[in-house]
């Protein structure tokens, strides 16, 4: 798995990890509530490092916008706070690509119950090959099922191979 890593130039990041940058970044003092692992400041400093790295980092349109729900839903955001958060964090999303899946691929997909976000992903990594980071342990388990190359987070920070 680190190996695949070390190798990657394109990485397609799944919401999770994605999710406790973007409140660290907005919102440092909220990052312990959006986490997955036991320390949220060397957390989030771990994602700054990962996503300053020299690797190549993507999204999906589908991706962004589970971001978005889930960072209204756990922060309690109003429109103003929205934007104020976009005015913020603008910048650095604008540093991340973009992997852009027609529609009709994703509801005609078979794994459809799992949602548009993780089957753009899957779709991410058979069309052109991107890695996969993800904190989402049963999506893990179904990229393994299904033979797709990906980093499963927690393993990832609690052993911080790119550092």
């Amino acid at each position: 798995m680190f190996d695949r890593f070390r190798t990657a130039n394109n990485i397609v990041v799944d919401t999770g990890p994605l999710l406790i940058h973007a409140v660290g970044a907005f919102r440092r003092d909220k990052v312990k509530d959006v986490c997955l692992c036991d320390d949220p400041e060397e957390e989030f400093e771990f994602l700054n490092k990962l996503f300053t790295s020299r690797k190549q980092f993507y999204i999906t349109p589908y991706i962004l916008s589970e971001l978005l729900y889930k960072l209204r839903r756990e922060l309690k955001l109003k429109e103003k706070d929205v934007e104020e958060f976009f005015c913020r964090y603008r910048d650095f999303l604008n540093t991340i690509g973009e992997f852009y899946i027609e529609k009709g691929k994703l509801i005609n997909h078979k794994r459809i119950k799992f949602g548009l976000a993780d089957i753009s992903l899957m779709l991410a990594y058979k069309e052109k090959g991107y890695l996969i980071i993800s904190g989402d342990e049963v999506f893990c388990r179904l990229c393994e099922k299904e033979n797709i190359e990906f980093i499963e987070y927690k393993t990832f920070f609690f052993n911080r191979i790119f550092m």
